[in-house]
């Protein structure tokens, strides 16, 4: 069974889809999706990793090619599909989300670092399904007021998964500092485009840290040097941003705290091996794959 809005060109779209049996799915151009279990047991494939996935549980899929599931029970999947559309103040008029969802963009892309239910918390997971329903049903039963309240609640849902995503970090980090170095991380991400706020000395003060300190503190917790962990991290954002938005290399140079686009291109082919243009026209990520690794069913 489905139940889709098929609006080629809207911010979102909401599908309930019944399976008894997973089939390769068309090609999406999503930024990514939010997929709940309602009812099922199964597993899923994404990023050549399998998990289990059982009634309730919340997967975030980036606009990977690797990703499918393998139904062992007739299953009920409701998936949100989005891009970074549903926060453009141009669409609508309302609240800009923009400068939000474009800082929580890395750990959007970068969720694969915990594979599998993204959920932990109990109580999250209540809150998480009882939004997606709210989603569901104002896209349902649309009037004036329903932009408005998807687009908190999408709000609130990634904040919820960004919690989420945050505490997994700690809890597979392996050190005992990591509660305390999960703030350098959360303020770093916080303050990803601002160059001033990133400076060692700033850094270092905030955190009550010597600054002689501070890169070998952040070394030995981040397994790389503070500069390394923010270019990556910018580099990240702007996949996203060069694949997902109608953004020029320039100004998406110049919202994520490069030079200009000139830097940007030579950090991103340096990192990548290949060009920006070369990575736009192959149209998704490569930073989540595996050489050698099995292809997925899709």
């Amino acid at each position: 069974m489905h139940v889709q809005a098929d609006f080629s060109h809207a911010p979102f779209e909401i599908l309930v889809e019944e399976v008894t049996e997973w089939r390769k799915r068309p090609e999406q151009h999503n930024f990514f999706e939010l997929v709940l279990v309602e009812e099922g047991q199964g597993r899923q494939c994404i990023n050549y990793q399998h998990v289990p996935y059982e009634q309730h549980s919340i997967f975030l899929l980036p606009p990977l090619n690797c990703h499918s599931f393998e139904v062992l029970t007739p299953t009920r999947f409701l998936f949100v599909r989005f891009t970074n559309q549903v926060f453009d103040k141009g669409r609508h008029g309302e609240v800009d989300f923009e400068d939000w969802f474009r800082k929580m963009s890395y750990i959007l892309v970068n969720y694969n670092r915990v594979p599998g239910d993204i959920i932990r918390s109990a109580r999250d997971k209540e809150h998480l399904i009882h939004l997606l329903q709210l989603v569901r049903h104002e896209h349902a039963q649309r009037d004036n007021f329903s932009h408005g309240m998807i687009q908190s609640s999408l709000v609130t849902i990634l904040n919820i998964l960004a919690r989420n995503i945050e505490a997994a970090f700690v809890a597979t980090g392996g050190s005992a500092a990591a509660p305390r170095f999960q703030q350098v991380l959360n303020h770093v991400q916080h303050h990803l485009f601002d160059n001033e706020q990133l400076r060692v000395a700033r850094l270092a003060a905030h955190f009550h840290v010597s600054a002689t300190y501070f890169g070998e503190y952040f070394r030995r917790n981040a397994g790389e040097s503070l500069q390394e962990y923010v270019l990556k991290s910018r580099l990240k954002v702007a996949e996203a941003r060069l694949l997902y938005s109608g953004n020029s290399v320039k100004e998406i140079a110049y919202e994520l705290g490069f030079s200009d686009a000139s830097h940007l291109s030579r950090q991103f082919k340096k990192y990548h091996g290949y060009t920006i243009q070369a990575f736009k026209q192959r149209g998704n990520f490569d930073l989540l794959t595996a050489a050698g690794a099995p292809a997925c069913a899709g």
